[in-house]
């Protein structure tokens, strides 16, 4: 009897241990895994390619340093946009250089983009000053 008492510590250790187990094993088998389908969402990348087209317009507007640099690089990108995305979006891209100045260094242009897909419209104007 006394022999049972010196392993009563063991056997609690043993039994939560492998109780702990067969519960685990319980709950997958009758619970099991849930895949939640986040496929659609990557799928429609419609944002992604707007927020895309802004981003490079920013840029364009920072990297350009004169007026006619300016214009031509808008240029260019709105052919590339515009070409760029044809066969699933229809991206319209309007500039507008309200002000330039080779002297004064400076800029303002108003910018129109509008991205049109089967799923979604979004569209944006805002104004930007650039100094160089």
């Amino acid at each position: 009897m006394r022999n049972l008492l010196k392993y009563k510590g063991q056997f609690f250790l043993i039994s939560i241990v492998s109780l702990s187990i067969i519960l685990y094993a319980m709950s997958k088998i009758i619970f099991p895994p849930v895949m939640i389908d986040t496929s659609s969402i990557a799928l429609i990348d419609d944002f992604f390619v707007f927020n895309n087209v802004i981003e490079k317009s920013l840029q364009t507007l920072n990297v350009s340093k004169s007026c006619e640099d300016l214009s031509y690089n808008l240029q260019e990108l709105k052919g590339i946009v515009r070409n760029a995305y044809s066969p699933k979006f229809r991206i319209e891209y309007n500039y507008i250089i309200n002000y330039c100045s080779d002297v004064g260094r400076t800029a303002n242009v108003s910018l129109n983009v509008s991205l049109y897909s089967p799923d979604s419209f979004i569209q944006t104007s805002f104004t930007k000053v650039v100094n160089w």
